[in-house]
């Protein structure tokens, strides 16, 4: 099996286990084709990759939040203890929770070098460990115009800077993977989408098919947490939802609840980990990019747990 690749090249080839190099265009289509038969993943009442994924229990996750461009904090976090060693082997899967582009420090905003390196290796993770590499859909995993981060619109900037990089059709079968990826996913002791549960809850069938239920599909990749515990606005969640959808799902009320997407003011920016959100027993938010120490979740001696990657102090105090 092929090493992690390490290079650090813009839209580079990509050796699979027979040996074909792949780059480009082939390389996202690949990537696609992977991404719709991910272990776990479940087909909607069309026979087409839905929106879920169960994943599989024998295999030790590793749950990696927002990145924004900051490939350097995933290169880490893959290096970190045994989690190579384990990717390797097939012991271990990595889970991206979303949103690994789009820099999102003042000042760096309109920059997107850095969000089409850290794209390419990604691809390149998914195309040579299949099985082991599982993406969900973020609200910055887009070319949308109505995408906007303190005014700029990033959506379009990328796709800009991605055309001028790589051309149309590679640019057009990137969006292809951003609309191919799932929202959720359901282990024995978790279950992971990027933003947040939707207001009113939300059913197995209803994530497996949630390309028909577009304000649902919404809220998962873009509701925030209601940290005032006031009335919730439509794009809030509280408590009640994040118990509703556990119960919903059928899953035990003791599951962890893990999303990125929210700011962490409480934090500071030392860490990119807020545990126990507003005092939501086992609801955390978990940021992997800029300012943060490369944190992420993992299974040790079956518990879930919080490490971090770095040590390096933060250099930001803001989250997107």
């Amino acid at each position: 099996m092929p090493r992690v690749p390490k290079q650090d090249s813009t839209i580079s080839g990509s050796i699979t286990k027979k040996g074909k190099v792949l780059e480009g265009l082939k390389l996202v289509e690949r990537a696609i084709e992977i991404s719709g038969s991910w272990p776990g993943r479940l087909k909607d009442d069309e026979g087409a990759p839905g929106g879920l994924i169960e994943l599989p229990k024998a295999v030790r996750p590793i749950i990696i939040g927002d990145l924004h461009a900051n490939l350097e904090n995933l290169k880490s976090i893959i290096d970190h203890e045994n989690n190579r060693v384990d990717l390797e082997s097939g012991r271990a899967v990595l889970l991206f929770i979303g949103d690994s582009v789009h820099d999102d420090r003042t000042g760096h905003m309109r920059e997107m070098a850095g969000s089409i390196a850290i794209l390419d290796y990604i691809l390149h993770l998914i195309v040579d460990y299949p099985r082991n590499i599982y993406y969900i859909r973020g609200n910055h995993d887009t070319f949308d115009p109505l995408l906007r981060k303190s005014g700029i619109a990033q959506g379009v900037e990328f796709r800009r800077a991605m055309v001028a990089a790589c051309g149309e059709d590679f640019t057009a079968a990137v969006g292809r993977f951003f609309e191919s990826l799932p929202v959720f996913i359901i282990a024995n002791d978790f279950v992971m989408t990027h933003a947040g549960p939707p207001r009113g809850g939300l059913v197995r069938e209803e994530i497996i098919n949630i390309k028909r239920y577009p304000e649902k599909y919404h809220q998962l990749m873009w509701n925030r947490v209601n940290e005032y515990h006031g009335n919730p606005s439509p794009k809030e969640y509280g408590e009640r939802d994040v118990r509703l959808v556990l119960d919903l799902l059928d899953v035990a009320r003791d599951v962890q609840f893990i999303v990125g997407h929210n700011p962490l003011w409480n934090d500071g920016g030392k860490t990119g980990v807020w545990m126990n959100v507003i005092g939501i027993a086992g609801h955390h938010i978990l940021y992997s990019g800029s300012g943060s120490r490369a944190p992420y979740f993992t299974r040790e001696n079956g518990q879930l747990l919080v490490k971090m990657a770095t040590e390096l102090l933060p250099e930001v105090y803001s989250y997107g």
